[in-house]
């Protein structure tokens, strides 16, 4: 009998050895088994808990901290251990009087916490003193903890743990896994501990072990290795030849790898599994190990020999069985010998047809095939090809670029040295280096001597990039659509869609909007038909395309092409062009207002995101970032706001690119919400090039005549207002493009209120949110609102603000933006200041005055019906009432009504202003 709980220590969320307060996940579980514990001194009364769960789901840590807290006040600590099922001579059989002494000791009615440890384990003629120690816990001061693990209980103990359940004599916790919050907080500042949650199903001991570093992985690897305490030879050689298989196996493969006989293996993997430390999987008769945190810990305790050895065999093995060359060239790579030359080309093979799946683990096959070349010998340099790319596309791509620097001179034919150029042109552009980036693409398609190879579409995809970056959109749109027929060409689906998407961006941006998105339209459709093995060859084209729909307005569609590059990139590792998909996925969750989701877009982009990574990649993420905690503003976002701001300015200023132009425009529109708009307007003209924003096409300069128009406002410069709203207008006659229409009218809006013609402005206001909401944009419709309501109560107008602040009120909710809220419940209170003044409709509901209101501004019921959130029916409705209730029978007498009443409840104005307040 012991006095200190043994088991699973390591591996069960604890920080603090005794310590309950630092038991991750765990406190709620601490907290009442404590003050289980007290009440053993203060009442007198005791209580008996089965604590059920996987091995390292925290059950033995669970009891440790409490028997600490135990002997802090005084209290004894008896534990009784379960004993193993088959004893061996080098473990022996544990005393089988512990239940019956702590049983003993509980009877005699004084505190005590008494513990059995591995309670699936007691034998069966121990199943009385079991029943006489809950007994004792629920007739005296006794508290009983029972650990056991659910899938090695015998029927006597599942029989007795329900039974005593169904008595009160006993509670019974299933402990779960851990939340990803807790695991976070477990595996500290991990930089993937994500992803080790996922894998490790949220298991304490499964985080510990896949997450630990330096002098932490012995450590986490103790419990794991006191499970294999007892085993025979040939049991432990059978788990060591699962370990290095390290995938799910039929015993006639484990006995090839082991080197034992198929009887004998059998025999082994039946002690195993009782010891849930094998467990069969789907399809059956398949078998594997519990958890490849348990493979892992039994890998690494192999000498260097022994490993070598079994992985030999278990790719004779697996040759013998035809295996696909993949699953070969695992352990090839653990065991490559330099005097057999197969094991070169295997690796590399596999290393080909991994590229894009995986290219992490093809690049770990290539640098294993390396050291078995020789320079001139065959493979030798596509092997250092196909290794330049794979750092490249899991994001090194410093290493990628010495790699195919080194190469390009050696290149045996042109179309190699052409895509190595193609390659080193992206990673160029990447890093900001556009000259040097356009020169590579350039060089590589005169390596091809007017060759139309399928290269040259890359090259040419390239240089359509280049130009974009420089705002050469006639160029780039020229390079996109040869790209696009080279491509089609070659029966490159996924390449010619992203030629497409880059085509109307060019088309977009000189003006031709019905090509832009025929274009568009086709390169999504072609998307959208690729199968996702197709896709991983060129994210890129998923990347482009997703954001030429956001430029489109097509947000929905931009979300789901870019959410499904998101996941496809993690699941590959393909890191390179994951922090771009993450940030424009962002960016559009941000437009939708999904602020969370843009928030955790932002984030995991943060933790792929090399050091190395490109300016505009930098700039474009901290200015979303920005934008994002702004209108989320919780407790702790302005600061981190500010700091985001100030970062992408810092990197933009330096740059004349497009992307450089637009995180500058957005800085001074940051300027102008922190309440500064003369230094805003300044910025915002230093940004786009003067009087007439030349740095911006006419699909940009909507938005920045709109933000214009709003400070010049604010400085009372009516003539500048009506200037950028009239600019912001000829730009959509140009281009009359989805999304850009909202902001011209709400420019035209402040025009309106700066000449004191409210009820014309409240009409553009109106528009504008129809605008936005059918673009998807709940951010700038609920913007917009809120103007609305501030001009109309600045102008002593109450009609309609209410309904207004209703939808600002839903879609804030929507957003979860507290900003919005706030703004929001700021109105509703003026508004309710206000709800006093007498008017000449008594009769109406308030939801019918909001419709009579919205009437008097000449919105059509289809309008009504999108600002306020319902159906047409029902504005029907409420609009034959109100007629009934006035006496009135057509729109225009309704609104000669509506004026006449706006005017006595302003005391005999107009309805019109004079002034030039800021309405945003």
């Amino acid at each position: 009998m012991s006095d200190d709980p043994q088991g699973e220590t390591p591996s069960s969320g604890r920080r603090t050895r005794g310590d309950a307060r630092a038991l991750v996940g765990r406190e709620a579980e601490v907290r009442e088994l404590v003050r289980a514990v007290s009440d053993l001194v203060g009442t007198g009364s005791g209580r008996s808990v089965a604590l059920v769960g996987d091995p390292g789901i925290g059950k033995s840590a669970l009891m440790r901290a409490v028997a600490a807290q135990a002997r802090a006040l005084g209290i004894p600590v008896r534990t009784a251990h379960g004993r193993t099922a088959a004893p061996s001579p080098a473990v022996g059989e544990l005393p089988r009087q512990e239940v019956r002494e702590v049983a003993a000791h509980a009877a005699e009615g004084r505190p005590l916490l008494a513990v059995v440890e591995d309670f699936h384990l007691l034998p069966d003629n121990e199943q009385l003193h079991v029943e006489r120690l809950l007994r004792a816990a629920s007739t005296g001061p006794v508290l009983c903890l029972l650990a056991c693990r659910q899938r090695q209980l015998a029927p006597w103990h599942a029989e007795l743990l329900s039974r005593a359940g169904s008595a009160d004599l006993l509670e019974v916790w299933n402990l779960g896994p851990l939340s990803r919050e807790q695991a976070a907080q477990l595996l500290a500042d991990h930089p993937d501990a994500r992803e080790i949650h996922r894998e490790a199903e949220g298991n304490p001991r499964y985080l510990q072990v896949l997450g630990a570093r330096g002098q932490d992985a012995a450590a986490a690897s103790t419990a794991v290795l006191g499970e294999l305490a007892g085993l025979d030879d040939d049991a432990l050689a059978v788990l060591e030849a699962a370990a290095v298989l390290a995938e799910p196996f039929r015993p006639e493969l484990l006995a090839a790898v082991a080197g034992r006989e198929v009887a004998a293996t059998v025999e082994a993997l039946d002690a195993l599994t009782r010891r849930d430390l094998v467990r069969s999987v789907e399809p059956a008769p398949r078998l594997a190990l519990r958890h490849r945190a348990v493979g892992d810990v039994v890998y690494g305790r192999l000498a260097p020999s022994r490993r070598a050895a079994l992985h030999r065999r278990a790719e004779s093995a697996l040759a013998e069985q035809g295996a696909p060359i993949a699953r070969r060239a695992h352990h090839v790579a653990r065991a490559a010998d330099p005097d057999r030359p197969e094991h070169a080309t295997t690796l590399i093979a596999a290393a080909r047809e991994m590229l894009y799946g995986s290219p992490a683990v093809a690049a770990g096959h290539l640098e294993a095939a390396l050291p078995l070349l020789r320079p001139g010998q065959a493979h030798w340099h596509e092997a250092r090809v196909l290794l330049a790319r794979a750092r490249l596309l899991t994001g090194d791509a410093t290493e990628s670029r010495e790699l195919l620097d080194a190469l390009r001179s050696a290149m045996p034919d042109r179309s190699g040295e052409a895509g190595a150029l193609a390659d080193s042109s992206r990673i160029e552009r990447t890093l900001g280096r556009y000259a040097e980036a356009g020169a590579l693409a350039r060089s590589g398609l005169a390596t091809l001597a007017g060759q139309d190879a399928a290269i040259a579409a890359a090259l040419h995809t390239e240089l359509a990039d280049h130009a974009y970056d420089l705002q050469e959109y006639v160029t780039s749109r020229r390079h996109a659509e040869t790209a696009a027929a080279i491509a089609q060409q070659h029966h490159d689906r996924v390449g010619e869609a992203q030629a497409l998407a880059q085509s109307a961006l060019g088309h977009l941006f000189t003006g031709d909007l019905a090509t832009a998105q025929e274009r568009a339209t086709t390169a999504a459709a072609l998307i959208d038909a690729a199968s996702d093995s197709s896709l991983l060859t060129n994210l890129n084209a998923s990347l482009q395309t997703g954001m030429t729909e956001g430029m489109l307005g097509r947000l929905a569609d931009a979300e789901r092409h870019l959410t499904r590059a998101a996941a496809l990139s993690r699941r590959t590792g393909q890191t390179y062009v994951q922090p771009q998909i993450l940030t424009v996925l962002a960016n559009t969750h941000l437009r939708r207002g999904n602020l969370d989701e843009a928030l955790a877009a932002l984030d995991e982009t943060d933790r792929h995101t090399s050091p190395g990574a490109g300016p505009a990649e930098v700039a474009v993420g901290s200015m979303v970032r920005a934008e994002v905690l702004f209108w989320r503003d919780a407790p702790g976002d302005a600061a981190q706001a500010q700091a985001s701001a100030a970062r992408a300015l810092a990197v933009a200023s330096a740059s004349p690119t497009a992307w450089a132009v637009t995180v500058r425009c957005f800085h001074a529109e940051w300027v102008q919400r922190a309440g500064d708009p003369a230094r805003a307007r300044w910025l915002l003209l230093d940004a786009a090039g003067g009087a007439g924003l030349p740095r911006l096409t006419a699909w940009r300069k909507p938005r920045w005549c709109d933000a214009l128009a709003q400070a010049s406002l604010a400085a009372g410069d009516r003539a500048s207002v009506e200037q950028w709203a009239d600019l912001a207008e000829q730009c959509l006659q140009e281009l009359p493009s989805p999304g850009r229409r909202g902001f011209a009218l709400r420019a035209r809006m402040r025009a309106h209120a700066a000449a004191g013609r409210t009820r014309q402005a409240l009409r553009q206001a109106v528009e504008a949110v129809s605008d936005f909401s059918l673009g998807g944009e709940r951010v700038e419709a609920c913007v917009t609102l809120l103007a609305a309501a501030e001009l109309s109560l600045d102008a002593q107008r109450a009609d309609g603000v209410a309904a207004w602040l209703d939808g600002a009120g839903a879609l804030a909710d929507q957003c979860g933006s507290v900003r919005l809220r706030r703004d929001v419940a700021r109105w509703r209170s003026r508004l309710t200041a206000c709800a006093g003044a007498e008017d000449a409709l008594p009769a109406l509901t308030a939801r019918e005055r909001e419709i009579a209101g919205l009437v008097s501004t000449g919105m059509t019921n289809i309008r009504i019906a999108e600002s306020l959130f319902l159906s047409v029916r029902t504005v029907e409705t409420h609009l034959g009432q109100v007629y009934r209730k006035l006496g009135v029978s057509n729109r225009t007498s309704l609104t000669r009504m509506m004026l006449n009443n706006a005017t006595a409840s302003a005391g005999g104005g107009t309805g019109e202003r004079s002034g030039a307040p800021d309405v945003h």
